[in-house]
Protein backbone atom coordinates (compact mmCIF):
# COMPACT_ATOMS: atom_id res chain seq x y z
CA UNK A 1 0.00 0.00 0.00
CA UNK A 2 1.33 3.36 -0.74
CA UNK A 3 1.58 5.56 2.23
CA UNK A 4 1.92 8.64 -0.01
CA UNK A 5 -1.80 8.00 -1.27
CA UNK A 6 -3.85 10.30 0.90
CA UNK A 7 -6.75 8.49 0.52
CA UNK A 8 -5.54 6.25 2.52
CA UNK A 9 -5.69 6.12 6.91
CA UNK A 10 -2.34 6.53 8.71
CA UNK A 11 -3.31 4.22 10.95
CA UNK A 12 -4.08 1.70 8.17
CA UNK A 13 -0.86 2.16 6.65
CA UNK A 14 1.38 1.79 9.81
CA UNK A 15 -1.11 -1.30 10.67
CA UNK A 16 0.13 -2.98 7.10
CA UNK A 17 3.88 -1.91 7.51
CA UNK A 18 3.71 -3.76 11.07
CA UNK A 19 1.92 -6.48 9.77
CA UNK A 20 4.74 -7.17 7.11
CA UNK A 21 7.86 -6.14 8.46
CA UNK A 22 8.94 -9.60 9.09
CA UNK A 23 8.53 -10.79 5.66
CA UNK A 24 10.70 -10.68 2.72
CA UNK A 25 8.85 -8.30 -0.57
CA UNK A 26 9.59 -8.84 -3.41
CA UNK A 27 8.06 -7.62 -6.90
CA UNK A 28 6.67 -10.39 -8.76
CA UNK A 29 5.02 -8.05 -11.81
CA UNK A 30 5.29 -4.50 -13.19
CA UNK A 31 2.16 -2.65 -14.66
CA UNK A 32 1.29 0.85 -15.75
CA UNK A 33 -0.28 1.49 -12.44
CA UNK A 34 2.59 0.52 -10.00
CA UNK A 35 4.59 -2.99 -9.02
CA UNK A 36 2.83 -6.34 -7.90
CA UNK A 37 4.07 -7.65 -4.27
CA UNK A 38 4.54 -10.91 -3.32
CA UNK A 39 5.03 -10.54 0.86
CA UNK A 40 7.21 -14.34 1.56
CA UNK A 41 7.23 -15.65 5.27
CA UNK A 42 9.77 -18.40 6.13
CA UNK A 43 9.65 -20.76 8.75
CA UNK A 44 12.68 -20.61 11.44
CA UNK A 45 15.54 -22.23 10.12
CA UNK A 46 14.45 -22.25 6.30
CA UNK A 47 16.98 -22.80 3.71
CA UNK A 48 17.33 -22.08 -0.26
CA UNK A 49 17.79 -26.10 -0.25
CA UNK A 50 14.71 -26.79 1.07
CA UNK A 51 11.50 -28.07 -0.80
CA UNK A 52 8.79 -26.95 1.59
CA UNK A 53 4.95 -26.54 0.43
CA UNK A 54 3.98 -22.98 -0.48
CA UNK A 55 0.63 -21.40 0.16
CA UNK A 56 0.05 -18.08 -2.01
CA UNK A 57 -2.80 -16.22 -0.45
CA UNK A 58 -5.17 -13.70 -1.99
CA UNK A 59 -7.29 -11.43 -0.43
CA UNK A 60 -10.76 -10.92 -1.02
CA UNK A 61 -12.69 -7.13 -1.68
CA UNK A 62 -14.87 -8.18 -5.10
CA UNK A 63 -11.64 -6.94 -6.77
CA UNK A 64 -11.93 -3.72 -5.70
CA UNK A 65 -10.18 -2.74 -2.69
CA UNK A 66 -6.51 -3.55 -1.52
CA UNK A 67 -6.06 -5.42 1.44
CA UNK A 68 -2.68 -7.50 1.05
CA UNK A 69 -2.72 -8.00 4.60
CA UNK A 70 -5.91 -9.84 5.51
CA UNK A 71 -4.27 -12.89 5.14
CA UNK A 72 -1.21 -12.57 7.05
CA UNK A 73 -2.51 -14.34 10.24
CA UNK A 74 -3.48 -17.27 8.05
CA UNK A 75 -0.14 -17.46 6.48
CA UNK A 76 1.54 -16.94 9.77
CA UNK A 77 -0.06 -20.02 10.82
CA UNK A 78 1.20 -22.27 7.70
CA UNK A 79 4.66 -20.61 8.67
CA UNK A 80 4.35 -22.10 11.65
CA UNK A 81 3.76 -25.55 10.27
CA UNK A 82 6.53 -25.93 8.22
CA UNK A 83 5.44 -23.62 4.95
CA UNK A 84 6.70 -21.05 3.18
CA UNK A 85 3.46 -18.72 3.41
CA UNK A 86 2.91 -15.67 0.64
CA UNK A 87 0.16 -13.16 0.60
CA UNK A 88 0.24 -11.36 -2.97
CA UNK A 89 -0.77 -7.99 -4.03
CA UNK A 90 -3.35 -8.21 -6.93
CA UNK A 91 -4.18 -5.35 -9.31
CA UNK A 92 -7.99 -3.88 -8.39
CA UNK A 93 -10.39 -1.87 -9.08
CA UNK A 94 -9.79 1.21 -7.25
CA UNK A 95 -5.96 0.88 -7.28
CA UNK A 96 -5.18 0.07 -10.52
CA UNK A 97 -8.73 1.34 -12.57
CA UNK A 98 -8.59 -2.93 -13.73
CA UNK A 99 -11.29 -5.57 -13.86
CA UNK A 100 -11.24 -9.43 -12.63
CA UNK A 101 -9.48 -10.59 -15.43
CA UNK A 102 -6.17 -8.67 -15.05
CA UNK A 103 -6.86 -9.82 -11.21
CA UNK A 104 -6.74 -13.29 -12.62
CA UNK A 105 -3.56 -13.21 -14.41
CA UNK A 106 -2.09 -12.03 -11.68
CA UNK A 107 -2.68 -14.75 -9.67
CA UNK A 108 -1.80 -17.02 -12.31
CA UNK A 109 1.49 -14.88 -12.70
CA UNK A 110 2.49 -14.93 -8.99
CA UNK A 111 1.78 -18.53 -8.56
CA UNK A 112 4.21 -19.29 -11.86
CA UNK A 113 6.70 -16.99 -10.39
CA UNK A 114 6.66 -19.24 -6.89
CA UNK A 115 7.37 -22.19 -9.05
CA UNK A 116 9.96 -20.51 -11.43
CA UNK A 117 11.68 -19.20 -8.22
CA UNK A 118 11.26 -22.57 -6.28
CA UNK A 119 15.11 -23.06 -5.85
CA UNK A 120 15.25 -19.10 -4.70
CA UNK A 121 12.49 -19.51 -2.37
CA UNK A 122 13.19 -23.38 -0.72
CA UNK A 123 9.90 -24.72 -1.68
CA UNK A 124 8.59 -27.54 -4.02
CA UNK A 125 7.39 -26.60 -7.21
CA UNK A 126 4.88 -29.46 -7.22
CA UNK A 127 3.37 -28.08 -4.09
CA UNK A 128 2.29 -25.24 -4.36
CA UNK A 129 -0.91 -23.97 -2.39
CA UNK A 130 -3.00 -21.24 -3.27
CA UNK A 131 -5.85 -19.66 -1.31
CA UNK A 132 -8.23 -16.72 -0.90
CA UNK A 133 -11.23 -15.19 0.32
CA UNK A 134 -14.45 -14.16 -1.89
CA UNK A 135 -12.36 -12.11 -4.82
CA UNK A 136 -9.32 -14.06 -3.53
CA UNK A 137 -10.99 -17.16 -4.44
CA UNK A 138 -12.07 -16.68 -7.26
CA UNK A 139 -8.87 -15.43 -8.94
CA UNK A 140 -7.24 -18.55 -7.42
CA UNK A 141 -10.07 -21.03 -8.68
CA UNK A 142 -9.21 -19.06 -11.90
CA UNK A 143 -5.49 -19.90 -11.82
CA UNK A 144 -6.25 -23.80 -11.63
CA UNK A 145 -9.58 -23.87 -13.74
CA UNK A 146 -9.89 -21.67 -16.35
CA UNK A 147 -8.15 -23.39 -19.83
CA UNK A 148 -6.09 -20.63 -20.44
CA UNK A 149 -3.46 -20.92 -17.51
CA UNK A 150 -0.34 -18.60 -18.06
CA UNK A 151 3.10 -20.40 -18.54
CA UNK A 152 6.50 -20.39 -20.06
CA UNK A 153 6.59 -23.41 -21.36
CA UNK A 154 8.48 -25.56 -18.55
CA UNK A 155 6.35 -24.00 -15.69
CA UNK A 156 2.70 -23.56 -15.16
CA UNK A 157 0.91 -20.77 -12.84
CA UNK A 158 -1.89 -22.92 -11.90
CA UNK A 159 -1.56 -24.38 -8.28
CA UNK A 160 -1.13 -28.06 -6.62
CA UNK A 161 -4.16 -27.15 -4.36
CA UNK A 162 -6.43 -24.90 -3.29
CA UNK A 163 -7.76 -23.83 0.35
CA UNK A 164 -10.81 -21.20 -0.42
CA UNK A 165 -13.03 -19.08 2.00
CA UNK A 166 -15.84 -17.40 1.37
CA UNK A 167 -15.41 -18.24 -2.63
CA UNK A 168 -17.04 -16.67 -5.28
CA UNK A 169 -17.80 -19.64 -7.73
CA UNK A 170 -20.00 -17.92 -10.28
CA UNK A 171 -19.40 -14.80 -12.12
CA UNK A 172 -22.32 -15.37 -14.59
CA UNK A 173 -25.63 -13.33 -14.44
CA UNK A 174 -27.22 -15.64 -11.76
CA UNK A 175 -23.55 -14.67 -10.05
CA UNK A 176 -21.46 -12.14 -8.70
CA UNK A 177 -19.63 -9.81 -10.36
CA UNK A 178 -20.51 -9.68 -14.36
CA UNK A 179 -20.35 -6.33 -14.22
CA UNK A 180 -16.90 -5.89 -12.90
CA UNK A 181 -16.02 -7.00 -16.25
CA UNK A 182 -15.40 -4.96 -19.20
CA UNK A 183 -17.13 -7.67 -20.95
CA UNK A 184 -19.81 -9.95 -20.12
CA UNK A 185 -18.26 -12.81 -22.34
CA UNK A 186 -15.04 -12.72 -20.19
CA UNK A 187 -16.77 -13.16 -16.92
CA UNK A 188 -18.62 -16.32 -18.71
CA UNK A 189 -15.60 -17.28 -20.07
CA UNK A 190 -13.58 -17.76 -16.67
CA UNK A 191 -16.20 -18.53 -14.09
CA UNK A 192 -15.21 -21.20 -12.02
CA UNK A 193 -18.83 -22.87 -12.81
CA UNK A 194 -18.15 -22.71 -16.19
CA UNK A 195 -15.02 -24.59 -16.49
CA UNK A 196 -15.46 -28.10 -14.26
CA UNK A 197 -13.67 -30.76 -15.42
CA UNK A 198 -11.77 -34.07 -14.19
CA UNK A 199 -8.68 -33.77 -12.93
CA UNK A 200 -8.45 -30.63 -10.98
CA UNK A 201 -6.54 -29.92 -8.21
CA UNK A 202 -7.51 -31.04 -4.51
CA UNK A 203 -9.66 -28.17 -2.96
CA UNK A 204 -11.28 -27.49 0.43
CA UNK A 205 -13.91 -24.44 0.65
CA UNK A 206 -15.10 -23.09 3.83
CA UNK A 207 -18.28 -21.33 3.48
CA UNK A 208 -20.67 -19.34 6.33
CA UNK A 209 -24.37 -20.84 6.16
CA UNK A 210 -25.42 -17.02 6.73
CA UNK A 211 -23.22 -15.32 3.94
CA UNK A 212 -25.21 -12.36 2.28
CA UNK A 213 -23.18 -11.88 -0.95
CA UNK A 214 -22.48 -15.52 -1.83
CA UNK A 215 -25.36 -17.79 -1.10
CA UNK A 216 -24.07 -21.45 0.66
CA UNK A 217 -25.96 -23.26 -1.23
CA UNK A 218 -23.74 -22.42 -4.50
CA UNK A 219 -20.90 -22.99 -3.07
CA UNK A 220 -22.36 -26.60 -2.18
CA UNK A 221 -23.64 -27.37 -5.30
CA UNK A 222 -20.47 -26.03 -6.76
CA UNK A 223 -18.64 -28.87 -4.51
CA UNK A 224 -20.87 -31.44 -5.16
CA UNK A 225 -20.21 -30.76 -9.26
CA UNK A 226 -16.15 -31.02 -8.70
CA UNK A 227 -16.99 -34.48 -7.00
CA UNK A 228 -18.98 -35.77 -9.78
CA UNK A 229 -16.25 -35.40 -12.01
CA UNK A 230 -14.00 -37.42 -9.66
CA UNK A 231 -12.02 -34.50 -7.86
CA UNK A 232 -11.21 -33.58 -4.12
CA UNK A 233 -13.70 -30.87 -3.14
CA UNK A 234 -14.44 -31.00 0.40
CA UNK A 235 -16.76 -28.32 1.24
CA UNK A 236 -16.80 -27.25 5.29
CA UNK A 237 -19.99 -24.75 6.44
CA UNK A 238 -20.47 -22.99 9.25
CA UNK A 239 -23.03 -22.38 11.17
CA UNK A 240 -24.60 -18.38 11.96
CA UNK A 241 -21.15 -17.35 10.09
CA UNK A 242 -21.77 -14.81 7.60
CA UNK A 243 -18.99 -13.61 4.36
CA UNK A 244 -16.47 -12.77 6.84
CA UNK A 245 -16.68 -14.87 9.38
CA UNK A 246 -12.93 -16.96 9.51
CA UNK A 247 -11.19 -13.87 9.84
CA UNK A 248 -9.25 -13.20 13.16
CA UNK A 249 -10.24 -10.09 14.34
CA UNK A 250 -14.00 -11.41 13.41
CA UNK A 251 -14.32 -14.64 15.00
CA UNK A 252 -11.20 -15.90 16.31
CA UNK A 253 -12.82 -19.57 17.16
CA UNK A 254 -13.92 -19.77 13.75
CA UNK A 255 -10.35 -19.10 12.66
CA UNK A 256 -8.96 -21.55 13.97
CA UNK A 257 -11.34 -24.01 13.16
CA UNK A 258 -10.47 -23.10 9.50
CA UNK A 259 -7.03 -23.32 9.45
CA UNK A 260 -7.10 -26.71 11.97
CA UNK A 261 -9.23 -27.92 9.12
CA UNK A 262 -6.98 -26.79 6.63
CA UNK A 263 -3.70 -28.62 8.38
CA UNK A 264 -5.87 -31.75 8.28
CA UNK A 265 -6.43 -31.51 4.42
CA UNK A 266 -2.99 -30.62 3.46
CA UNK A 267 -1.33 -33.09 6.08
CA UNK A 268 -4.27 -35.89 4.02
CA UNK A 269 -3.47 -34.48 0.86
CA UNK A 270 0.45 -34.56 1.11
CA UNK A 271 1.30 -31.17 1.03
CA UNK A 272 2.31 -31.11 5.18
CA UNK A 273 3.34 -33.16 7.18
CA UNK A 274 2.06 -34.77 10.36
CA UNK A 275 2.60 -33.29 14.17
CA UNK A 276 4.94 -35.95 15.65
CA UNK A 277 2.26 -35.50 18.38
CA UNK A 278 -0.59 -36.54 15.63
CA UNK A 279 1.72 -39.72 14.47
CA UNK A 280 -0.12 -43.25 16.17
CA UNK A 281 2.92 -45.44 16.65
Amino acid sequence: MDSSDKSVSPIAVIRDEELLKGAESIVYKRTEKGDLTLHCFYPEGHDENDRRSAIVLFHGGEWDQPMVTQFVPQALNFVALGAVGIVAEYRTASAHSSTPLESISDAQTAILWVRKNNRYLGVDPEKIIAGGSGSGAHIALCSAMHKKVENNGFFSGAPNALILWSAIVDTTKRGLGMARFAFKRDARRTSPNKNIRRKLPPMLFFHGKEDPIVPVSNVDKFAQRLRSKRNVARFVPFNRATHSFFNFNVNQHYFVQTLESAEGFLIDQGFLEPSPNDVIE
